[in-house]
């Protein structure tokens, strides 16, 4: 089978399509032909070293000094179930489904197996393997801040970038959880921002929103520019601070200061439940998808060329065949 292999730390051009060993399911697991992936930011960052301030040495002790450990990226897949293991009882050949190993990474790959403990579950029929696979990160991530947060029903919420595959799922599940939402992004952004159900929208590059005296119950910044120390004002008196990106030290100081939940943990969002729920939400049109582009499997180094650029909105989606 074909799969997406990096060596070494580097830029995009790491990115090798290679024939690797096609994976043999045994007795507890199911084999997943991979249609459709994503190239997301948690993919970029391993694949370039980008790490936060601070953070370096202990990610080549976590992932590989020299290059990562697992060689294939690769956060999340949907495609069809091709065979299963003689224990399997949920799945069977054909059935249509999401999967992730998580920060274990390994689907930017044809083929990948999973048990059925893993998060994996059935598409329903509406929603094809590139919609269904661009959900999943950028909403599993909203969920989990907004229950360690406590989102509550009236509170109010700013969602700083937006734009991107956390922000356009943290404003429109902050609204299906009944906040009123304020979205930060660029201004050519702001009419896509609106139209996911945020009642305002700030554009970065025309407002400074920490300078205009408004606060918020809850503020969480998705893409790393505005830490608590530069929003701490804008907060109200029992506000909370969701940090989705920040480097270590950030991390140390927010486990003392009590508005402050930090996102070290966010990978326990990742399960079947929370992915049947997100699909759920998103047949029923609660939720919509975000694409930014479709690329082929050929066109994966394009794809992480376009995530680095920083300026993406919502997932980039990569389609195997």
């Amino acid at each position: 089978m074909r799969a997406a292999v990096v060596e070494r730390y580097g830029p995009p051009e790491v990115v090798e399509i290679r024939e690797v060993p096609k994976p043999v399911p045994v007795d507890d697991e199911i084999l997943v032909r991979i249609r459709a992936t994503t190239v997301n930011s948690g993919d970029a960052r391993v694949r370039g070293l980008r790490v936060p301030r601070g953070m370096a040495l202990m990610m080549r002790f976590a992932l590989g000094f020299s290059g990562p450990k697992q060689k294939v990226l690769g956060f999340e897949g949907a495609g069809e179930v091709e065979s299963v293991g003689a224990r399997v009882t949920g799945f069977r050949p054909g059935d249509r489904v999401l999967a992730s190993h998580g920060f274990k990474f390994g689907l930017h790959a044809e083929y990948a197996t999973f048990k059925e403990s893993d998060a994996i579950t059935r598409i329903p029929d509406g929603l094809s393997y590139e919609e269904a696979v661009a959900i999943p990160f950028g909403a599993a991530t909203a969920l989990f801040f907004f229950k360690e947060g406590n989102l509550k029903a009236g509170e109010s919420l700013l969602v700083n970038g937006a734009s991107g595959a956390v922000g356009v799922q943290a404003v429109q599940l902050g609204k299906h959880l009944g906040a009123e939402v304020t979205g930060v992004c660029s201004a050519r952004n702001a009419e896509l921002v609106r139209s996911l159900g945020a009642d305002h929208v700030i554009a970065y590059d025309r407002e400074d929103f920490t300078r205009n005296g408004k606060t918020y119950d809850v503020i969480m910044d998705t893409h790393g520019n505005a830490p608590y120390a530069r929003v701490k004002a804008s907060l109200a008196p029992t506000g909370r601070f969701l940090m989705v990106i920040g480097d270590l030290w950030q991390m140390i100081a927010g486990r003392f200061i009590r508005q402050v939940v930090p996102g070290e943990d966010n990978g326990t969002a990742i399960s079947a439940e929370v992915y049947a729920r997100l699909l759920d939400l998103a047949v029923k049109g609660t939720i919509r998808p975000v694409i930014d582009k479709v690329y082929r499997f050929d066109e994966i180094v394009e794809a992480h060329r376009r995530v680095d650029g920083g300026h993406k909105v919502g997932s980039v989606v990569v389609t195997l065949g």
